[in-house]
């Protein structure tokens, strides 16, 4: 008994085809790769620094704490309160998987346990999903349908951004899916109970699921409603009555941002939001075809690396029926991104609802014409894929713009990197921080962690104001970028403005200023060495 589980992992490995091995394996060391460079070529941004300082308080006995969650929450974003150090991230997302799975990792290995965790569940649920397919279709349609999920977007794009808690919805979407099949009633519902506590709008997807469980499965329908009436009960509860005891976020920020033009100013919970589309039809039926380009373009792009075949198959069209109804609803580009990770909802239905498509039509797959139109879908949509440059993570080898011509080669990269990681050593890794945007992975493992130049004084454990005593920024990071986007052009601004405001007012002084990166230290008397410092930036605001 003692060898068991060395075995069982062999037992499992061993009944894995060579080439579905290689093909997982290929994507987990790519996908890890990318995630390491975004971080050391300071790629990695906000939500990473988020996740990374909230799973580092989780480990030291401060469970869901984040500073920089804080500052996402309705108080300071609606009210302009201060960000406070013992704010609660489950106030917005109740992403009780996450740490209970990533604080270990984060404590052993930490800012690298985050991407480790996000590429492992992603490339795993591959595996999972070819499982699932070569039990119901022919080796070879199985072994596309699962080329197909690691080279498409929708798993591609999320894989390599910012950690986020989605990455749990393939596996355990799959694993529901596959126990509901194979009529394991329990781990159905056992799953289906993990994939909830992975967020508090999982729901949409599990109870999708349980939709199709209903009217597709003649012995799993007690079951399908039992799974429908636990997401349901589980998600008003938590959006409801839980989450409201920690924060409003959810009520007065999240599902204002995205259901305003349903509410129609009326007062957001899930409940609520969920009576006025009954009551108003008209402005759910308005909000699911506008804009209409980008619906089209956007089921289109979705169903590409499987053929367009989740088109036309009711399967795949019941286990995504109400994440695909939110996302169509939904206000702003995020919700019809392709490789954002709110896509990740979809992943499930998509793939499981395209694998029952083959089932029942396997005969299509000797048309010479479709093997063939399948393989450009492929290869057409990664492409696509690789060239839209996700998040960036590309950039070393992709140009921001070609026209103009914009492009930080990978040296450069690496000697910012190196230039920051110099400065960073004279700043205690425990002081209140407040740092530019790129630079928060970085300093992420602290009590006190704001975005700079957004805010530099926060509530403490006392509700007393505080100021941090270090604001760490890179204004030349942004240079290459300037003045073609208008976003970076506005940060670069915003950063020295702040810097300058700062030093002059004497809260702060000069504590190093060399190759674009500024430190500047609470109390330190203005020196020549300011006026050095910021005469090249006061020149060109």
């Amino acid at each position: 008994m003692k060898n068991f589980p060395t075995k069982l992992v062999r037992m499992k490995l061993s009944s894995l085809p060579k080439d579905v091995f290689i093909l997982a394996l290929t994507f987990f060391i790519v996908g890890f790769l990318l995630q390491v460079w975004r971080l050391y070529s300071l790629s990695a941004t906000y939500d990473q620094a988020l996740f990374l300082q909230e799973l580092w308080s989780s480990s030291r006995g401060n469970f869901f704490e984040s500073s920089l969650s804080s500052e996402l929450s309705a108080a300071v974003k609606l009210e302009g309160e201060l960000p406070r150090v013992d704010y609660l991230h489950i106030g917005q997302h109740a992403n009780i998987l996450t740490v209970i799975f990533g604080t270990p990792l984060v404590a052993l290995i930490g800012q690298l346990g985050l991407p480790l965790l996000q590429i492992f569940l992603i490339a795993i649920a591959g595996v999972v999903l070819w499982k699932i397919a070569i039990r119901n279709v022919e080796k070879e349609i199985a072994y596309k349908i699962t080329i197909s999920y690691y080279l498409s977007g929708i798993v591609i794009g999320p894989s390599i951004e910012n950690f986020h808690d989605f990455c749990w919805f393939p596996i355990l979407g799959f694993l529901i899916f596959d126990a509901l099949q194979r009529k394991l009633w329990i781990k159905a519902l056992l799953f289906s109970l993990m994939l909830l506590m992975a967020r508090e709008d999982s729901g949409i997807t599990v109870f999708s699921i349980g939709i199709w469980s209903y009217f597709r499965q003649p012995k799993g329908r007690t079951v399908g409603l039992i799974i429908m009436l636990l997401a349901f009960l589980y998600m008003t509860t938590m959006t409801n009555w839980i989450q409201p005891y920690f924060d409003t976020s959810v009520s007065d920020r999240f599902l204002q941002e995205k259901f305003a033009h349903i509410l129609g100013g009326q007062p957001a919970s899930t409940l609520s939001l969920l009576g006025v589309m009954i009551s108003h039809p008209m402005r759910v039926i308005n909000a699911l075809v506008d804009p209409p380009g980008s619906t089209l373009s956007f089921l289109l792009a979705i169903s590409l690396p499987l053929a367009l075949i989740p088109l036309i198959s009711l399967d795949v069209g019941l286990m995504i029926l109400v994440p695909l109804f939110v996302a169509l609803i939904s206000q702003g580009m995020s919700a019809l991104s392709v490789t954002l990770r709110y896509v990740m909802v979809l992943v499930p239905g998509i793939f499981c609802g395209t694998i029952l498509w083959w089932k029942s039509n396997p005969d299509y797959y000797q048309k010479r014409w479709l093997r063939r139109f399948w393989t450009a879908c492929i290869s057409l949509g990664f492409v696509i894929t690789v060239l839209s440059n996700p998040y960036r993570s590309l950039s070393a080898f992709i140009p921001d713009s070609f026209s103009p011509w914009v492009h930080v080669n990978p040296i450069s990269m690496l000697h910012r990197r190196d230039v920051v990681r110099r400065a960073s050593l004279s700043i205690p890794k425990d002081s209140p921080i407040s740092a530019d945007t790129p630079l928060l992975p970085l300093v992420a493992q602290r009590e006190v962690v704001l975005r700079f130049p957004e805010h530099v004084q926060y509530l403490n454990r006392e509700d007393k104001v505080r100021s941090v005593e270090w604001i760490f920024a890179f204004p030349d990071y942004y240079k290459p970028f300037i003045p073609l986007f208008k976003e970076e052009t506005a940060r670069w601004k915003a950063v020295n403005q702040k810097l300058l405001a700062l030093v002059e007012n004497g809260n702060y002084g000069v504590h190093y200023c060399n190759d674009g990166v500024v430190i500047l230290k609470k109390n330190l008397k203005k020196t020549e060495r300011s006026n050095n410092c910021f005469e090249a930036l006061d020149s060109k605001i």
